[in-house]
């Protein structure tokens, strides 16, 4: 038997599963949401993240899509409507990491790219544009790296770049219903994609910090909960650096 739609308000986060992700999802359901933890592949790891959720008295669900397809984001959100009713807050997180100098990025490698970060996250904010309840946040997990692009990072800058122009236009669109849209651009992150990185290059970017640290899941998810509050209510179409000083 289905559940009763609850009273609280309900986010997505896509890519829930992951380092960011899972901060994420953690965060704000202690703000009180409705959680639903978006996943493609790491079922168990998404099942564990629901139950930690629910033992502490939140209420969360697990729901898989491939953020590329865009009849599985449909019915990511309306399983997350149907359990929960209408949808608060979207979390466009998911993404993918392939570095390497453009020269040498195949076109295998620059199709993952755009696939996962570029079409996965259009097709995850368009249909929040469509879905999201008026007053309601979308928001993007870009890069700093969107806005000082490196050496070995040029497609993967370029994919987050891309969505946040188009997030401007969008909070133009939106903003007669109230709907914020904003992206929140991390620095180096751990545990996150940036893990697959070598200890030498990481030392790197914890000395590009000011606090000569690299950044935490919690770090980009206290500027989310922020961005997702009514204290946000005049904020739209803003890139915010959360990089630890990394950018400056």
């Amino acid at each position: 038997m289905d559940e009763a739609p609850s009273t609280k308000k309900t986010a997505i986060v896509t890519g829930g599963s992951g380092g960011i992700g899972s901060g994420i999802c953690r965060r704000l359901a202690k703000d009180g949401f409705n959680v639903v933890v978006h996943y493609h592949s790491d079922s168990e790891g998404a099942a564990g993240l629901v139950e930690s959720l629910c033992e502490v008295g939140g209420r969360a669900v697990a729901v898989q899509a491939d953020v590329t397809d865009q009849q599985q984001m449909s019915k990511l959100f309306e399983e997350a409507e149907s359990r929960f009713g209408p949808v608060d807050v979207v979390v466009a997180n998911a993404g993918i990491s392939i570095g390497g100098p453009v020269a040498d990025c195949s076109l295998d490698d620059f199709q993952k790219l755009i696939s996962v970060n570029l079409l996965g996250a259009f097709l995850t904010i368009r249909e929040a544009a469509r879905r999201v309840r008026d007053g309601g946040r979308i928001i993007f997990i870009s890069s700093q790296l969107a806005e000082r692009p490196r050496p070995g990072m040029g497609v993967y800058s370029a994919t987050k770049a891309a969505i946040d122009a188009m997030l401007v236009s969008m909070s133009h669109e939106l903003g007669p219903r109230g709907l914020t849209v904003n992206s929140v651009r991390p620095g180096a992150t751990v545990p996150g994609v940036f893990d697959e990185s070598g200890e030498d290059r990481q030392e790197v970017f914890r000395q590009l910090s000011v606090f000569k640290r690299l950044g935490t899941p919690d770090d980009v998810a206290g500027v989310v909960s922020f961005l997702a509050s009514h204290d946000a209510d005049w904020i739209t179409g803003q890139h915010i650096r959360a990089d630890g000083g990394m950018s400056n």
